[in-house]
């Protein structure tokens, strides 16, 4: 079985965004969740969610200019075929980025 670390990029969207969709034959541990707040002027939120599950905060707010780290020492598997969402109440200005290991 390889290991692999790896990483995705997106942006958290008002319809909820898929950031990425675990690979058939794959489980992955979810090392970090980061929502970045573009907008330097006004305040948003971010949710993470796996397959419509609730992996961090309801719209854990998230300041102008800013940047939050969900999961800071917590880790989470997800399997294959599970998708990884991003929602936010913006869909421009919150980055997000993903960090990961996959087994195949």
């Amino acid at each position: 079985m390889a290991n692999v670390l790896k990483r995705v990029t997106g942006q958290a969207t008002i319809a909820g965004t898929p950031i990425y969709i675990v690979p058939s034959g794959s489980v992955v541990t979810i090392i970090g969740f980061r929502g970045a707040n573009t907008d330097a002027s006004a305040n948003h939120w971010i949710t993470f969610e796996i397959n419509g599950t609730l992996v961090s905060g309801v719209e854990t707010p998230l300041p102008a200019g800013n940047a939050i780290d969900i999961m800071v020492g917590a880790k989470l598997v997800a399997e294959a075929g599970d998708v990884i969402t991003a929602l936010s109440d913006t869909n421009s200005d919150i980055d997000v980025y993903i960090s990961y290991l996959e087994q195949t």
